[in-house]
């Protein structure tokens, strides 16, 4: 299709359409001790179109909403751009050039090849964004001419199918049974293991902040424009925190029948670290960012349940670490 945009109105659009997307969830550290709280996942843009007037927005009346003349690259502010007496709405329909006075505006094929290359040109970023984005903003396109004005129910199942497609970020284990020194199992190992395992995770601070938080803060302060070089730098504090906590549970002797736990324990948080590592680039690749923070949710929970089987564990021996999980 003609008119795909250059890369910086790609991310604008796409960035807009993840903060409305509501793919947002939330978690906390609590008393302490590791919590995790997770909200089901809100409903899509069609719920927030019907909570905000921001993408209903048509400046100029024209029956193109103002984020869909970023898209045709027309004016938000003038209904009939190339003052040709018909509005852009009305010449998309039509398959004519809303940048080009008529008569003689129609699309052809040759100039829709030219317009994409170089739209694909322009957006090359090797970026998860500009991969997306290129292939819903040429659905949008195609479903604009076909139906004209588009219906809530034809944004929310674009929308949606451009969601579904988005690959979850996976990440392969970098830690093995190998990577665990285990020790006999004696009461006396137990405890002295359950004892290390409660100082690192109960009674030492471990001064984490609530990424989530930081990652809400930094996806609203990009979208306004604010400084957002403090959420990253809390995100690669998050990061450095991580590492000293997988270093200090590598370095632990653990009794074998314990030792899955920890191993799995460690692969979590580890899966969390890159996680909150893909969640620093909301400002250069917004939707990789979403796939971190949707991988963290579950690496995290993921080590929350292995504490919880150490429980079950300690619970054998009537020691208790992390019996209020």
């Amino acid at each position: 299709m003609a008119y795909l945009p250059n890369k910086k109105i790609l991310f604008l659009f796409i960035f807009i359409l993840l903060i409305f997307a509501g793919w947002f969830y939330f978690s906390d550290y609590k008393n302490k001790q590791i919590q995790y709280i997770a909200e089901q996942e809100k409903s899509p843009l069609f719920v927030a179109m019907d909570q905000t007037s921001q993408l209903d927005k048509d400046t100029d009346a024209d029956g193109l909403k103002d984020w869909e003349e970023l898209l045709w690259k027309t004016d938000s502010s003038k209904a009939d751009t190339d003052s040709d007496g018909t509005n852009d709405n009305e010449e998309i329909t039509l398959n004519r050039n809303p940048l080009k006075a008529g008569p003689n505006d129609k699309i052809s094929d040759k100039e829709d090849l030219v317009a994409q290359e170089k739209a694909v040109s322009d957006s090359n970023q090797n970026t998860l964004t500009a991969a997306y984005a290129r292939k819903f903003l040429t659905e949008y396109m195609t479903l604009k001419q076909q139906k004209g004005e588009l219906t809530d129910l034809d944004k929310q199942n674009l929308v949606q199918s451009f969601m579904d497609n988005i690959e979850p970020l996976t990440v392969v284990d970098q830690y093995s049974a190998a990577d665990i020194k285990t020790i006999a199992d004696t009461s006396d190992s137990v405890k002295k293991y359950a004892e290390e395992m409660k100082k690192l995770f109960i009674d030492e601070k471990q001064g984490l902040v609530s990424e989530p938080e930081v990652f809400k803060a930094l996806m609203k302060n990009i979208q306004e424009g604010a400084d957002f070089h403090k959420d990253i730098e809390s995100l690669n504090y998050s990061i450095g925190k991580y590492e000293e906590l997988i270093k200090k549970m590598t370095g632990m002797f653990v009794p074998k029948e314990l030792s899955k736990n920890h191993l799995e324990a460690i692969n979590g948080f580890n899966n969390t670290k890159i996680a909150i590592k893909n969640m620093t680039l909301a400002s250069t690749d917004p939707v990789k960012a979403v796939t971190g923070r949707k991988l963290y949710d579950i690496e995290l929970k993921r080590a929350y349940d292995a504490l919880v089987d150490m429980q079950t564990v300690f619970d054998s021996y009537k020691i208790y670490v992390f019996n209020n999980l």
